[in-house]
C-alpha cells in the first residue's frame, strides 16, 4: 500500500517530543515541525548545546534530562506527555576504539530503552527511533532493511541493539515505535567532524585536506530529504514495528565527493588523496535500497547530491565570514 498523500499538516497543534534536539538531524527535525505548528518539547541532556536551537527557543519548550538518568527522564517524559515522539539523541562516535564500548551502550541501548518504557507508560501514539546505516556493516549493496546487521563499531552494534530491542518491543508489548536508518546526511550547520563540512571548510580556507584514497563508496543524502522521512514515519497509519531505509539512491566515490567540493568551491586548495589510512574494518560501499519507504511512506529524496552541495557552500562561507566556525 502507497501512502503518497501524507498530510503533514495534521502535525499543527499536537504535542511532539524531540530528543537530541541539538544535534544536525535532530536540530532541523525540530525546525520543521515548528512550522508545521507542532507544539515541540525538546529533551536535552544538561550539558547539550542550545546554540542550534537559539531561533526556536521562543516556540518550544526546553527540558533537561539525561537517557542515562532514568529517574529525571520519567519526570520529563511524564511532563511532556506527547503524542508523537523522535528519538534522535544518540552517542555518535563510529570509531574503533574499545574506550567507546560502555558509553554507546548505556546511551544508544540502555538509554532507548528507557525512553521506550517512558513513552509508552504515557500511551504515545508513535515513536520514531532514528537507527543508522552503519548498522548493516559491510555488505554488498544495495541493502534492504531484511539485512541481518554486521555492525563494525560500538556504535553501529549499539544502534543495531537498539533496534532490535525496538522491534521486540513492538511485537510483545505493543509499542508503537518505528525505526528510520538515513544513510549519510548533510546539510547546513552540519558538525565540522564529518567529512563533507571538513571538506567544505578546507576548499573555503584553500587548504590542503589530507584524506584516504577515498575509493569507499557512500550515499549522501540532504537533511531536508531526512527529516521528512521523518515526518511520514510518525504519520502513517499500521506501519508500527517496521525499520525504514532513508537514502539518496546516488552512490558516489568518496573521492568524487570531495573532487566536487573543491571544484564548487573554487577552490585553491586541493585534496591529498592517500595522505590517510583507510579504517580498520572499513565499509567499503554504504548504498541503500530505499524503496520501502517510497511504497509505504510515499517518500522520495528531492535533492541530487551536486545540487545539495551547491546550496550547501554558501551557508560555510557565511559561517566562516562571521566567525562561527573554525
Amino acid at each position: 500500500m502507497i501512502h503518497s498523500t501524507v498530510n503533514l499538516e495534521a502535525l499543527h497543534g499536537e504535542r511532539v517530543l524531540v530528543t537530541g534536539a541539538s544535534g544536525f538531524i535532530g536540530a532541523h527535525l525540530t525546525r520543521a515541525l515548528v512550522g508545521y505548528g507542532a507544539q515541540v518539547a525538546v529533551l536535552l541532556r544538561p550539558t547539550a548545546s542550545l546554540h542550534k536551537l537559539l531561533p526556536l527557543l521562543e516556540h518550544i519548550q526546553v527540558s533537561r534530562a539525561d537517557l542515562c538518568d532514568p529517574q529525571s527522564l520519567l519526570r520529563a517524559v511524564a511532563e511532556i506527555r506527547p503524542r508523537y515522539a523522535f528519538h534522535m539523541a544518540a552517542f555518535t562516535n563510529v570509531s574503533r576504539d574499545r574506550s567507546n564500548d560502555e558509553l554507546a551502550l548505556a546511551v544508544n541501548l540502555t538509554g532507548t530503552v528507557r525512553l521506550l518504557n517512558a513513552l509508552a507508560d504515557v500511551n504515545v501514539t508513535r515513536i520514531v527511533n532514528s537507527g543508522s546505516c552503519e548498522e548493516y556493516g559491510d555488505m554488498p549493496p544495495p541493502i534492504t532493511e531484511v539485512a541481518a546487521p554486521r555492525p563494525v563499531s560500538p556504535y553501529s552494534v549499539s544502534k543495531a541493539a537498539a533496534t532490535m530491542w525496538c522491534e521486540m518491543a513492538y511485537r510483545t508489548r505493543g509499542v508503537p515505535v518505528v525505526t528510520m536508518r538515513p544513510f549519510l546526511s548533510y546539510g547546513p550547520e552540519q558538525e565540522a567532524v564529518r567529512l563533507i563540512p571538513q571538506a567544505i571548510l578546507a576548499a573555503l580556507q584553500d587548504r590542503e585536506f589530507p584524506m584516504t584514497l577515498g575509493e569507499q563508496t557512500r550515499e549522501f543524502t540532504y537533511v531536508d530529504d531526512i527529516v521528512d522521512g521523518y515526518l511520514r514515519a510518525a504519520l502513517v497509519p499500521g506501519i508500527d514495528g517496521e525499520i525504514f531505509n532513508l537514502s539518496s539512491g546516488e552512490e558516489t566515490s568518496v573521492r568524487a565527493a570531495v573532487d566536487l567540493i573543491f571544484r564548487l568551491a573554487g577552490s585553491r586548495g586541493q585534496p591529498l588523496f592517500g595522505a590517510l589510512p583507510y579504517r580498520s574494518a572499513e565499509l567499503w560501499r554504504s548504498c541503500g535500497d530505499a524503496s520501502k519507504a517510497r511504497d509505504l511512506l510515499g517518500w522520495r529524496p528531492r535533492t541530487p547530491f551536486a545540487e545539495g552541495i551547491a546550496s550547501v557552500i554558501p551557508w560555510y562561507r557565511e559561517a566562516l565570514r562571521a566567525g562561527q566556525l573554525t
